[in-house]
């Protein structure tokens, strides 16, 4: 009877430590835009561009990671919900710690498109 006791209470220790093991992370959708050039007045319809960056927030971290495959080189900007610059980095793949809650806007800058995207910390 002992031994048993001792299994389900082993079992369950178990079962809560791989719970917490596990942070919790959520990946930020991102608009994707390409730049305009105020000198053409063509205007072209093409399908969205999609490019190889993965944003993610780890809700238990308190870090937004930005990551980039390849060779693709694009600027990253942080911001809060009033459009004040929080944080910044000339390589993509980056990571910010964020400790205060709210909203924040990521803006992922390249030479010839940005992308935006939002999360609720």
């Amino acid at each position: 009877m002992m031994n048993i006791k001792r299994t389900i209470i082993l079992f369950g220790l178990l079962l809560v430590m791989s719970y917490t093991a596990f942070a919790e992370q959520r990946g930020i959708f991102m608009n994707l835009h390409g730049k305009i050039n105020p000198e053409k007045d063509m205007e072209v319809n093409r399908t969205p561009m999609e490019l190889p960056i993965k944003v993610v927030y780890d809700s238990d971290m308190h870090k937004i990671e930005v990551i980039g495959i390849g060779s693709l080189e694009a600027e990253v900007f942080l911001y809060n919900i009033n459009g004040t610059l929080e944080s910044y980095s000339p390589i993509l793949n980056t990571d910010f710690t964020v400790l205060a809650s709210g909203t924040y806007i990521i803006r992922i800058q390249g030479d010839e498109w940005y992308a935006e995207g939002e999360v609720n910390v």
